[in-house]
């Protein structure tokens, strides 16, 4: 990896532990942990009465409460959760896109959740995803030291080529968990079944929609507009064509229509979707965007 990725994992690392994670729609659970969660647990935090039932444990009977009304009662505590939070990154060729900061910004703003989550005491993994796998859409791979710091991952697992040449399974991720997807969803799959599978058994699911500025809008970012020759970033196809007004405002309107398609589809179950562009992320590291859609708090 070029100096430059690393020096924007530390950057969004340090970044990041300035921050916490936003709080998802539902109680994130996991192991035994410090939080306080929404069901019945084993905290010190009295809950509720319930009648006993056979089988409840004897030692959480509330012998005061039968002396004042001669029935049975059970103590209810809250659960300890340690909150959890998966990161699905997606790894394919397009989040490396020559001549612009996509990769570099793709693995800070990985750091930087990864930072926020350790501010907020959250466990993490990390995983790298072959996001526009319609048969698979959770099809990947674990990274290698991507439940620590930085300092300790194998970032060749999230580089678009070494990507490819590892195993790809069907991941296993944590029920009741917080589900953060990084991709430019700049591929042809249906939202709405995607946003279903990765949603399954989540406390919520947000979506980061990275883009390079080139991506937002190709005639801004580079003056791209006569003849020119597009290269398919996944396929390596290429194919010769001509720029002009009327075919980028056609792509301009194609765009936010896909990601309107994705805002919705993400709606219906209570998903996030924010849209960040890399080169104004690494540039500056502004959060402005991430806060206001309460993926990231001020720390």
């Amino acid at each position: 990896m070029a100096d430059g990725l690393h020096e924007a994992v530390g950057a969004g690392w340090a970044r990041g532990l300035g921050c916490t994670l936003g709080r998802p729609g539902l109680t994130p659970a996991g192991a035994a942990g410090e939080r306080l969660g929404h069901r019945v647990g084993s905290s010190i935090e009295f809950m509720d009465f319930r009648a006993y039932a056979p089988g409840d444990d004897l030692r959480r009977l509330d012998w005061a409460a039968y002396a004042r009304s001669d029935r049975l009662m059970v103590r209810l505590h809250r659960e300890e959760v340690t909150p959890h939070v998966d990161l699905l990154v997606d790894a394919t060729g397009s989040m490396a896109l020559p001549g612009t900061d996509k990769q570099a910004a793709t693995l800070g703003l990985t750091a930087l959740l990864c930072g926020a989550a350790e501010h907020t005491r959250w466990s993490r993994r990390v995983y790298g995803l072959r996001a526009g796998d319609d048969a698979s859409p959770l099809a990947g791979w674990e990274v290698p030291g991507g439940s620590g710091e930085p300092a300790g991952w194998d970032l060749r697992s999230l580089d678009a080529d070494a990507g490819s040449e590892r195993a790809v399974g069907e991941l296993t991720l944590r029920r009741r968990g917080l589900r953060v997807v990084v991709s430019d969803l700049l591929f042809e799959a249906d939202p709405d079944a995607l946003v279903s599978r990765w949603s399954d058994g989540a406390a919520g699911l947000w979506v980061i929609q990275l883009l390079a500025a080139q991506d937002a809008d190709p005639a801004a970012a580079g003056g791209f507009d006569g003849d020119v020759r597009l290269v398919d970033a996944e396929t390596g196809g290429r194919e010769e064509v001509r720029l002009d007004a009327a075919v980028l405002r056609r792509y301009r309107d194609a765009l936010a229509a896909h990601q309107a398609r994705w805002t919705d589809a993400l709606g219906r179950v209570g998903g996030v979707r924010v849209t960040v562009v890399a080169e104004e992320l690494v540039g500056g590291w502004d959060l402005g965007g991430l806060m206001r859609a309460g993926v990231i708090d001020a720390g």
